[in-house]
């Protein structure tokens, strides 16, 4: 009897050590995808000299990124490199817009919030910064963007310049069709759906006005397998704008003018050629980007990296959605766009790939 005992029980043993075994190699199969990241993880908890690797690429690819934006702005002769001598092709703001800014000079850190570009992310952060707690935030019924205002509210013209000056300065950009994709997805393809997040205020400002003008009957609706219709929401209520209609409506509107702060190009809104960002961050590498944030800052102590987005990067979306677009409008969208492209080092390749409609 104890001798069967004995057996059980190291084959007991012996069936823990597997288990064991697997759980590692499937947790060290998830570090290395990347799964893991998307939860709170403290930098100090992360092995010092993973930490420090993370953080010396980090801090290449953040000089990269401001020297890129340097020689475009240069090349181009924009912002602070404007030339009179030479007319550039591109319509430029002569000054920041220091309104759209969240500048928080306790922590000296001063915010450009790109919309559908990692904004929910920081705006968080910076109300935990700001003694909002975090049980509070989760909670709340409000947009968090109008949270972050209250407790980090709009300076006077003079003031902002002068702590726009002193602070350092944070941008957070994403691929610029992604961007477009995820503002349209959010805002206009769905009325019925949404409408706490003002769709229904989208659709009568834009939506609607895009359908009037851009409309063609000789274009079919998209397919089912051109859209994505999640199944817990309701469908859309057909007087929507199509992905196809919208990408039109960007391509022949004046942005500058009559664009919204959702689809608003990146040198016109955040104006990198007249202020110098001193970290550049990216959606595709946000949690890496995040922490080396958080070190340059000086915030370890305070923030805590999360992740607050259902998609980063290219996303499977695009490969659905763009094979509503002709090759040819892909290539109008990208000239439209083009500068943004260049200033954050894009490329719009994979995407002509995508493009698989017909023209009318």
């Amino acid at each position: 009897m104890k001798k069967w005992s004995v057996i059980r029980l190291t084959s007991l043993i012996g069936g823990l050590a597997a288990i064991t075994s697997i759980v590692t190699i499937i947790f060290l199969i998830k570090k290395i995808e990347g799964d893991y990241t998307r939860d709170a993880v403290k930098p100090h908890q992360t092995d010092s000299h993973e930490l420090r690797l993370l953080l010396d690429e980090a801090n290449r690819d953040n000089n990269r990124r401001i020297s890129t934006v340097e020689e475009t702005c240069k090349r181009r002769h924009l912002g602070r490199y404007q030339d009179r001598n030479f007319e550039s092709f591109y319509k430029h703001p002569p000054a920041p817009q220091y309104t759209v800014f969240f500048i928080d000079m306790v922590h000296n850190l001063s915010y450009c919030p790109v919309y559908k570009a990692g904004s929910t992310t920081w705006f968080y952060n910076l109300c935990l910064l700001n003694g909002i707690p975090e049980e509070a935030l989760a909670n709340s019924s409000g947009q968090i963007s109008i949270i972050a205002r209250s407790v980090l509210p709009e300076m006077e013209l003079s003031e902002a310049v002068e702590a726009l000056e002193k602070s350092r300065k944070l941008l957070v950009v994403r691929h610029p069709f992604e961007r477009l994709l995820s503002a349209y997805r959010d805002k206009l393809e769905n009325s019925v759906a949404g409408r706490e997040h003002g769709t229904l205020h989208f659709y009568k400002k834009y939506g609607s006005k895009i359908v009037a003008k851009f409309r063609d009957e000789r274009i079919a609706p998209p397919r089912s397998d051109q859209v994505i219709r999640p199944k817990d929401i309701p469908p859309p209520a057909g007087i929507e704008p199509t992905w196809r209609e919208f990408v039109q409506y960007l391509i022949h509107t004046d942005l500058a003018s009559y664009g919204d702060d959702h689809w608003m190009p990146y040198y016109l809104f955040c104006t990198p050629c007249l202020i110098r960002f001193n970290i550049i961050a990216k959606v595709e590498t946000l949690w890496r980007d995040q922490i080396f944030a958080i070190h340059e800052l000086g915030m370890e102590n305070q923030l805590t990296p999360k992740w607050r987005h259902n998609n980063a990067g290219s996303s499977s979306a695009a490969e659905i959605y763009f094979t509503q677009l002709t090759p040819n409008l892909v290539r109008q969208l990208y000239e439209k766009f083009k500068l943004d492209f260049e200033l954050f080092d894009y490329s719009p390749m994979d995407y002509y790939e995508y493009a698989t409609g017909d023209a009318p």
